[in-house]
């Protein structure tokens, strides 16, 4: 379906800074020439069936609900120099980078404002003027608001506060002919038959459309010029968030609480109709199904989709973490530039006795670094119309198994970050690889295949020999560091030959204690595709070494919805600014399994 667009201009009188409102003539009557012809919209008839009660306000008619910048509501008819106009409150939220936008507003800098709607029904005819095709509307819903730049229906602007007109509220009707219901009520659907019974009734018009309206099963629509109540359900911004929150319970398993319980006391169809409702469409004679059906193709539910999902994914994600994680610290820049993290090498320092000539020993810090930056990663996954109906209350589903897949994601960039170059991993800022044999982090594991207990305890007196070295390296400044390593990283194939090589014991003598019962944690990584190596690794809070970089400020994956327009389903996009690195080799070690010579 087609989205039009009918620009008007904005202007900056009635925007009023306290309450963040103004009001807008949202559409005219007048003509619009469209190139191949001329197109008019009969407020009348596409209104026939009610005023929309609330539609999104956005920028430059972008579908993202991160475009949405407010709220249209409280829709009339008035008169306006002669001409009829559909005229709509407006108010910003509260989002901090709306701030510009209002300043815009106040000083009248920001003028355009335009209307995106789709038609269901014309009536063609021809322009009496220019010979050209003309095309009428007739039927249809309008989709959003829009602040634009370049506005085409000068007729249509932010209202001036001294403007004199005469308001037409909900659906009056009052002068119109047998011809113009005929066409209205044809135009909302009402059968010809219906239509014939009402219109040979004594009474004026008024009484003839309240009766052809009460034919659909509703009652015309008054709407008071209030603005929503702010903390109940029928302000749409309180029931997408009451909607998210009740999602993301029931994903839980929990019972909703709060403004979130309300949602769907009445069930699930009466809450579509809510939906419904506010995004102007009429629900009547529509069963629960078509109900359901129509809500899905909301910009709202895009909308609750998009924050039910984002709930969903990022519990799932922090949960779902590899083990490995545990064993990158996190670092974060300032931009997507390539930096040079600066590794202070506290072993430069002197410290020292006095000197003969009353002066103290003076030292350097070592100040070089690391070339870290992030990249983005992520991606866009469609559900279908059908789908997200057929989801109902289990809306966070996908979001669920998106947290999954970005967790596996990043475990697999972290296994293969440290398995590059057959396990010698990256190169550092020397142009050595983080295991190099003049670096000393490399041991060979001859009792790695230990099976009886004399060659276990072997195994676990070598273990030690690697730990007590690790702890004996030096900085620059050839000052002992003194950090010992806190975890075992293995295969999951090795885990059991490490349970036992650190297990305690009930020993009957001195012998047979195991001096490395408590000294390491197990961290079995199943990612790790080499099953003859494993890692010795101190703690990043103890000591820099492999790290995962974030963008400053975007540390958690970011997620967005919008609904499709050309096929009606729900786009999720999923995104992150992820990078790894390498700070400081001396933090790691490599063992290098082999068995002894029986």
């Amino acid at each position: 379906m087609t989205l039009l667009m009918r620009r008007t201009h904005a202007r900056p009188n009635s925007y009023d800074p306290e309450t963040r409102s103004f009001t807008v003539i949202a559409a005219t009557e007048a003509p619009v020439d469209r190139g191949d012809h001329i197109e008019v919209l009969d407020l009348d008839a596409f209104f026939a069936a009610g005023l929309p009660e609330s539609l999104p306000l956005q920028t430059d008619h972008s579908q993202s609900v991160r475009d949405t910048v407010g709220r249209m509501n409280n829709f009339r008819i008035e008169t306006i120099d002669g001409r009829r106009a559909l005229v709509a409150d407006a108010v910003l939220s509260g989002r901090a980078d709306n701030e510009a936008l209002a300043a815009n507003l106040k000083d009248g800098a920001q003028t355009g404002f335009s209307v995106g709607y789709t038609v269901s029904r014309w009536q063609k005819s021809k322009d009496g003027q220019t010979g050209k095709p003309m095309r009428r509307a007739v039927a249809g819903r309008f989709v959003e608001g829009s602040l634009v730049i370049n506005p085409a229906d000068a007729n249509a602007f932010v209202r001036m506060e001294d403007m004199e007109t005469e308001t037409q509220t909900g659906n009056e009707n009052a002068g119109l002919d047998d011809a113009t219901l005929r066409t209205l009520a044809r135009s909302a659907g009402i059968a010809d038959a219906t239509i014939d019974g009402v219109l040979s009734r004594d009474g004026n018009s008024e009484a003839r459309m309240r009766a052809l309206l009460e034919s659909l099963g509703t009652a015309p629509t008054v709407r008071s010029a209030g603005n929503h109540n702010e903390d109940t359900l029928d302000n749409p911004q309180v029931l997408c968030r009451a909607a998210i929150d009740a999602f993301d319970a029931i994903n839980r398993g929990q019972a909703p609480t709060g403004a979130a319980s309300a949602v769907f006391a009445e069930g699930e169809a009466a809450f579509a109709r809510k939906i419904l409702r506010n995004a102007g469409q009429s629900i009547a004679g529509l069963s629960d199904a078509m109900v359901l059906r129509n809500a899905a193709a909301t910009a709202d539910y895009a909308i609750i989709a998009g924050g039910t999902f984002n709930l969903s994914m990022r519990r799932e994600y922090e949960a779902a973490l590899s083990p490995i994680a545990a064993l990158f610290g996190e670092t974060t820049v300032e931009s997507f530039n390539k930096e040079t993290s600066g590794l202070v090498d506290w072993t430069t320092l002197a410290i020292g006795d006095k000197l003969e000539n009353g002066h103290y020993k003076a030292s350097y810090v070592d100040e070089s670094g690391e070339t870290i930056y992030v990249s983005t990663i992520g991606g866009v996954t469609s559900v279908s119309r059908e789908l997200s109906i057929n989801a109902g209350s289990r809306l966070g589903d996908m979001g669920t198994k998106y947290g999954k897949r970005l967790a596996a994601d990043l475990a697999d960039r972290q296994v293969a970050f440290l398995e590059q170059s057959n396990g010698a991993g990256p190169k550092m800022a020397d142009g050595k690889a983080v295991f190099h044999a003049s670096r000393g982090n490399i041991a060979t594991f001859e009792n790695a295949g230990s099976t009886d207990l004399e060659t276990m305890t072997l195994a676990a007196r070598e273990l030690l020999v690697i730990r007590s070295a690790m702890s004996r390296r030096k900085g620059k400044g050839n000052v002992i560091i003194g950090v010992y390593p806190t975890h075992w990283l293995v295969a999951p194939e090795f885990e059991p030959d490490a349970i036992r090589m650190l297990a305690s014991t009930s020993p009957s003598s001195v012998a047979e204690v195991n001096p490395l019962a408590g000294k390491l944690e197990i961290v079995a990584e199943p990612r790790l595709s080499e099953t003859n190596q494993s890692w010795f690794v101190a703690a990043p809070a103890k000591m820099d070494g492999a790290t995962r970089v974030m963008l400053r400020g975007n540390e958690a994956p970011f997620t967005d919805s919008r609904q499709n327009f050309d096929t009606d389903a729900i786009d999720f996009k999923i995104r992150q600014d992820f990078g790894l690195g390498w700070l400081e080799w001396r933090s790691w070690t490599r063992l290098d399994h082999t068995e002894a010579a029986g």
